[in-house]
């Protein structure tokens, strides 16, 4: 008999123990400090405005676009955001918008619609990605795309 009362009163004083304890054991959720934060926020860099002439088999592809990348984190924002950075930055988005070029026939059509200027943007930064893991998301601006036959 006098072993369940020791048992009994083990398992009722480590409920008590729980009960109580429980708060001091239990992480705690704060705020996130200035610092953390400012990691997790995206920052907007514009690239300008570019112009490019893709040369194809019959036609010769003018493209004009304005577009601006958003970077994750400040201290890639910091690296990427220097001459030499930036300049490797828009080199890699002319390569990436001259692929697409090459197999994306519906480049040639106007873009209107914010959709298409999104899923297009959406393509380039799938392309900028490999090299840059910092850029997120990009905006397109504006776009004209126009055709000319070749000579």
């Amino acid at each position: 008999m006098i072993k369940y009362i020791i048992i009994a009163v083990c398992v009722i004083g480590a409920g008590a123990m729980g009960y109580v304890g429980e708060r001091f054991m239990r992480p705690t959720t704060s705020a996130p400090s200035d610092q953390a934060a400012t990691q997790e926020l995206m920052f907007k860099m514009p690239l300008g405005k570019f112009t490019m002439q893709i040369i194809q088999s019959r036609k010769i592809l003018h493209l004009v676009f304005d577009m601006d990348v958003y970077v994750m984190g400040a201290s890639s924002f910091h690296e990427i955001n220097g001459a030499v950075g930036r300049a490797r930055l828009r080199d890699a988005t002319v390569s990436a918008i001259a692929e697409l070029a090459e197999t994306d026939l519906s480049l040639a059509q106007p873009i209107e619609e914010e959709a298409r200027k999104a899923e297009l943007a959406a393509q380039i930064v799938r392309k900028l990605y490999v090299n840059f893991p910092a850029v997120r998301t990009a905006r397109l601006n504006s776009f004209y795309a126009n055709t000319s036959l070749r000579n």
